[in-house]
Parts: C-alpha cells; sequence; structure tokens
C-alpha cells in the first residue's frame, strides 16, 4: 500500500508519533501533509522544518491524496474527513498498520514495550546503534533526544527500532492493540501496568494483551516487575525462544548487583559484565539502560564498545529535561502521568537536588486514569514538597461524558497538594513563595510544558 501510495495524508499529524510517521514517509520520497487542530503543540516546530504543510481543522481534504492515516485521536474513524475519503475512493489505514507497513522491509526488527519508559529506552537503543556506526531507522515517541536527534530516521535496511504502543487502534469500536500489528524479532519489555483504564478494564485483560504480544518472540524482560516475573517462571523453559531476564532480583539471568547515583549520571553494575555510568538519574534508568545492554548484546556487540556507547546519551524531550536554571531556581519538564512514573520520577530528582525544595506543577490526563487512579496518585504527589494542580486535560480521544472528576479531588485530605483552577492563579501564587534554591518540575502528558517561560520570567524578575 505505501509503495503505491504517492499523496499522504495524516488526520492528525500533530501528535508525536504521527508527526514521525510524516517525516519518515516523505524521506522515502512521498509527498506528505495533514491535518490537526490549531493549538500549540510540540511536533510544530518539526513539522515546519521539514516544510510539511499541516491545515487548521478537519473540513479540507488536498486533491489527488490516495492514502489516509488515522490515528485514535479526534474521532478516528469518525471524523468526517474519513468519510469524504471514502466517497472518493481514497484508501484509509490506522497508524500501527502504516508502522508495520514501514518495518516490513528491515532485516531486524526491535520493539520496546511496557507502560513506562519506552519512549527513553527507544531513544537510548537507537542512540546506541548509531553511535555504534550503524544507520538503524528508528521511530520514537518523543520529537526528538539528546537535543539534535529526531524521533525518527530511516536509516539502512538492518534495524528498525520501534516503540510499541499498548493502546488502542480506534476505541471503542476497535480495541486491539497497537502493538499486534508488529511483527518484531525482538522485545526489550520494560514492566507492564495498569493504565489506559478507558481501554483496559482491569490490569488481568492488560496483562494478557502484552502476554499475546510476547508469543513466539525472542524476550527480554524487567522481571522486578510482577507480571514479567509471571510470565517469565512460566515461559523460560518452553525453548521456542528466547526469555531473557534482567533486574535487581537475584533471580535474574542478568542481574544488577550495584548502583549509586550522583547529581548528573548513575553508575551500576552488571554481575559478570561489570561496571556502566549513564547520564541519566534514577533506579528506573538503570533499569532501562540494562535492556538496552542485553540487546546489544544479542546483537553482537562487545561489552567494551557498548560502555562507551551508552554513555553519551543525556534524555529524549520532556524526561526529566531541564528547562533553565539560574542562581534562583531550576525548571524541569517531565512526561509523567501516571502514578508509577510520578513516584519514580519525584523520587529520582531528590537524588539529584537533594536539601532543595521540589515543587510539582501537575495536570492529570485523561478523566478515565485520574478516578480510577486517585489515591496512587495522591500517595504519589504527596512525595514531593509542594504540589499544585491544574485541570484535568482531556486527550484528543476521550471526552469527560459521564466522568464525574476534578482535579481539585485529588487534594482532598492534603496540606501539600493545592488546586489551581487557572494558570494565571498559579503564576500569581508561584510569585510570591518562590525562593533560592526550588526545584520546579511543570509534569504531566498535555500541555503543561507551555508554562516553563512564564516561570522562567518569575525567576528572572
Amino acid at each position: 500500500m505505501i509503495n503505491q501510495a504517492k499523496n499522504i495524508f495524516f488526520l492528525g499529524i500533530k501528535g508525536v508519533a504521527m508527526a514521525n510517521l510524516a517525516i519518515i514517509l516523505q524521506k522515502m520520497g512521498k509527498k506528505v501533509y495533514g491535518c490537526d487542530v490549531k493549538e500549540e503543540f510540540l511536533t510544530d516546530e518539526l513539522l515546519k522544518k521539514y516544510k510539511i504543510k499541516v491545515f487548521n481543522g478537519f473540513n479540507f481534504l488536498p486533491k489527488n491524496v490516495d492514502l489516509i492515516i488515522y490515528s485514535a485521536a479526534h474521532q478516528g474513524l469518525k471524523n468526517p474527513l474519513i468519510e469524504k475519503g471514502r466517497k472518493k475512493g481514497i484508501k484509509i489505514i490506522s497508524q500501527p498498520e502504516l508502522i508495520a507497513e514501514v518495518m516490513r522491509d528491515f532485516k531486524l526488527k526491535l520493539a520496546v514495550c511496557g507502560c513506562h519508559g519506552k519512549t527513553t529506552t527507544t531513544s537510548l537503543l537507537a542512540y546506541c546503534l548509531i553511535k555504534l556506526n550503524q544507520k538503524p531507522a528508528y521511530l520514537v515517541g518523543a520529537p526528538s533526544f539528546n537535543d539534535y536527534l529526531g524521533g525518527d530516521f530511516l536509516g539502512e535496511k538492518k534495524y528498525f527500532v520501534v516503540e510499541a504502543d499498548e493502546y488502542a487502534v480506534n476505541p471503542p469500536d476497535d480495541t486491539r492493540p497497537k502493538f499486534f500489528f508488529l511483527d518484531p524479532d525482538w522485545i526489550i519489555a520494560t514492566n507492564i501496568d495498569y493504565d489506559h483504564p478507558d481501554v483496559y478494564p482491569n490490569i488481568e485483560v492488560t496483562k494478557k494483551a502484552f502476554y499475546k504480544f510476547f508469543a513466539g518472540v525472542n524476550l527480554i524482560l524487567n522481571i522486578d516487575n510482577q507480571y514479567l516475573d509471571e510470565f517469565y517462571q512460566e515461559n523460560k523453559n518452553l525453548g521456542q525462544n528466547k526469555i531473557i531476564s534482567f533486574g535487581f532480583s537475584k533471580k535474574a539471568d542478568y542481574q544488577i548487583t550495584d548502583w549509586r547515583l550522583f547529581f548528573n549520571r548513575s553508575q551500576f553494575t552488571i554481575k559478570d559484565l561489570g561496571e556502566f555510568s549513564i547520564n541519566l538519574v534514577g533506579k528506573h534508568h538503570v533499569l532501562n539502560a540494562t535492556a538496552v545492554i542485553i540487546q546489544l548484546l544479542n546483537l553482537g556487540f562487545a561489552v567494551d564498545e557498548i560502555k562507551k556507547a551508552i554513555t553519551g546519551f543525556f534524555g529524549a524531550k520532556r524526561r526529566m529535561e531541564k528547562i533553565f536554571a539560574n542562581r534562583k531556581i531550576t525548571i524541569i519538564d517531565d512526561y509523567a502521568h501516571h502514578p508509577n512514573e510520578i513516584k519514580a520520577t519525584i523520587e529520582a530528582l531528590k537524588t539529584k537536588f537533594k536539601k532543595r525544595r521540589l515543587i510539582i506543577i501537575f495536570q492529570p490526563h485523561t478523566y478515565s486514569r485520574t478516578i480510577a487512579l486517585m489515591d496512587d496518585f495522591k500517595k504519589s504527589l504527596a512525595l514531593a514538597d509542594l504540589v499544585f494542580l491544574l485541570p484535568i486535560f482531556s486527550s484528543a480521544r476521550e471526552k469527560q461524558g459521564a466522568i464525574k472528576i476534578s482535579a481539585k479531588e485529588l487534594t482532598e485530605g492534603s496540606d501539600r497538594l493545592f488546586y489551581m483552577a487557572e494558570k494565571k492563579q498559579l503564576l500569581e501564587k508561584l510569585s510570591q513563595i518562590i525562593k533560592k534554591g526550588d526545584v520546579i518540575v511543570t509534569m504531566g502528558a498535555g500541555d503543561v510544558y507551555r508554562l516553563a517561560d512564564a516561570i522562567k520570567k518569575l525567576a528572572i524578575d
């Protein structure tokens, strides 16, 4: 389908995966354009850089389009432009179908899945392959990593590194997990957790989806995660494919035996492999890096080469990203939007910025996740010194509907969590309380990152 198409239109092109896919197809020689809402997105500069035309709204379909790509956002298949395309006889496929088509011709397809950490791990794997003088193709869930590498690249036909998403194709009509369309040779699994309550009713259904994805594929599993450990113990001796475990657990095939966290790096030892150092802070990053090390070993790279390659990576955009620092404050931006991600990020920041006050500005993401995990959100956020909660940011695939929930409810019973109905109110409060040494973190999967410039002005003024 891709080989035949010449003019490809992306419905919701500003989504990170959609934007990166659009750029890959342009590099393949296709004419690419798309449409989306008018609001500012992280990918705006990226699309502009590659001169990809973006139409505002969902009411115009250019002439000569012969393939339309849709995702779960903006009504999916129910979007009016899909119906218009059907009447014109234009072929229509989903985002995961497109990814599968792009990957098909590559010799080794390397997937990274998990409810948390997959963007950083995918980026790190792609980065290391580049440093090891390979030219991998890759697709990650961030506009960029290491500040200069884009979230996409169409390299040689040997390796394709892909972030494998467990979210559904087009809920509620098509609830098939997107990673079911992929056909990887290797899977790194960082963890399994209860996220996306709008698609998965409980953890058991979530586990079944991941376990089905694992069938017959070479696996690298973090068995510090309860659900990955369950799968490993039940399947490690079946011999149908390689199943390799890692973690701090003594049961792991690759055990992390020693780890130390410093201000700007983590140092750790993997039993029988030696000591490694990464420019990322946090126990979760040590686990992510270990997974990448194991993958590279199994691709035939030498330990000493890997040790050198892994040191230069310092993160993907919106993943504990330092936005600003002066003598007064430091501003960090992070994508964490699940209680376990929030906990991991706060713990890492406390290690990095010892004895400094940690102020979190959190924007909950989706009504369904907020109500399903409310108690866990409260516990995780309370690990910070002070938390300001903004109104819930609904994704383009969710409407509030019958879900009656407000971010204000997360503050109940806490003397550390405070609700701010408007950003103006938040900035006024910050101007009153900011003191020298504060670390201020914008956190969430919505548009909370946009506050950074306004907060910066408070520190400069």
